[in-house]
């Protein structure tokens, strides 16, 4: 079997079992892959405006999620990580230009709003595999993309995703050359720093010493880091994910991480996870994992030079992060989950009155699920 070397140590770092698992379901995946018009090929997935919250205060995003031809991981040998169906949103075919295109027409469509609003913006984007992966998003592109954020003034920060061997000392220079005035974040899928569960587990193909090496090469040029954390990777009961997500929220405030965006699993379409819990071998956590897990490590740690975010997809359904199915249960802690990432304070948390019955069946249930 095929497998991709490590840039650093030319060492494997996935479990070939699980790797050709992955790989069937996304061959079979693909398959069902959709084919875009001309005019979806030059608007974005999808782009929108919400609050946020920036490094120092509250504030707005601008998202803008691009279509392109998709993560070269998971279109390889090795299918891709166990939890990600994103590929199935890009494009088989796509040019340069067609992307662009995308990124320009969701800033025309919004820059009227951003100038209005007294807010200051946070720009995040988001494609389906790595922004500096040159075979998804060439030089060229990227530059162009700078240099329109740059002459956006209400735009105070952007973030940019990439797996960790994409992201050169080069290519981070070319972000400081066009976006000196603004403070930007690179998010890494770090995902743990446990590197057996994020190898074995989530079939990741990085060590936690590459990622450290990264994020040396991004501090000596001041760039900031946001580690994405996957809450509750397969494998793993609701009591070793809070543990696991504990112990690397700990590493990396020591770390000196910029910013940990902790992702609670969502089963998504086409995945090794969805297959899992097709076969009742995987529950997606509970809010209460997630709120014990963030108040017993932050209250244990000063975090104040680290932003603490997470923003779940497919909250309070079955398919993402919940308690029982009572509206009511979820909405609340989906509430204040979003009043802590916004403030920053741990408070925000307690739980209260709010606490709903099914916290009985959680207890019982949390070392064994």
């Amino acid at each position: 079997m095929k497998h991709v070397e490590d840039k650093i140590s030319g060492e494997r770092h996935y479990n070939e079992i699980l790797a050709e698992k992955i790989k069937a379901l996304r061959e079979k995946a693909l398959k069902k892959r959709r084919t875009y018009s001309e005019e979806q090929l030059n608007k974005p997935v999808a782009f929108w405006i919400s609050e946020d919250r920036l490094l120092n205060d509250k504030g707005k995003e601008l998202t803008v999620i691009l279509r392109t031809k998709g993560c070269q991981w998971a279109l390889g040998e090795t299918g891709g990580c166990s939890m990600c169906g994103y590929i199935q949103d890009a494009a088989d075919k796509i040019d340069q230009d067609q992307i662009i295109n995308q990124f320009a027409y969701a800033i025309d469509e919004k820059i009227e709003e951003l100038n209005e609003d007294p807010a200051d913006y946070i720009l995040k984007i988001f494609n389906s595999g790595s922004f500096f992966d040159d075979c998804e998003m060439n030089d060229d592109l990227r530059k162009k993309i700078y240099q329109k954020i740059a002459d956006i003034n209400k735009i105070k920060e952007v973030v940019l995703e990439s797996r960790a061997e994409f992201i050169t000392p080069e290519k981070i220079a070319a972000v400081n050359e066009y976006l000196k005035d603004k403070y930007v974040e690179i998010g890494i899928g770090l995902e743990t720093v446990n590197n057996y569960i994020r190898n074995n587990y989530i079939n990741k193909s990085l060590t936690y010493e590459k990622f450290k090496q990264t994020f040396n090469n991004c501090k000596e040029q001041n760039i900031g880091v946001k580690a994405y954390l996957l809450f509750k990777p397969p494998f793993l009961n609701e009591q070793a994910a809070i543990d696991d997500c504990s112990y690397s929220i700990t590493k990396l405030v020591d770390l000196g991480v910029n910013t940990i965006s902790i992702n609670p699993v969502n089963i998504q379409k086409g995945s090794y996870v969805e297959k899992l819990f097709y076969q009742n071998r995987y529950r997606p956590p509970w809010f209460y994992s997630l709120f014990d897990c963030l108040k017993s490590t932050l209250e244990s740690i000063n975090f104040k030079e680290t932003r603490i975010l997470s923003d779940p997809s497919g909250a309070g359904t079955k398919r993402g992060i919940h308690n029982c199915f009572r509206r009511e249960c979820n909405q609340n802690m989906s509430k204040k989950l979003e009043e802590f990432v916004l403030t920053q304070d741990l408070k925000e948390l307690d739980i209260g009155d709010h606490e709903c019955e099914c916290k009985n069946i959680y207890e019982f249930q949390k070392d064994f699920f």
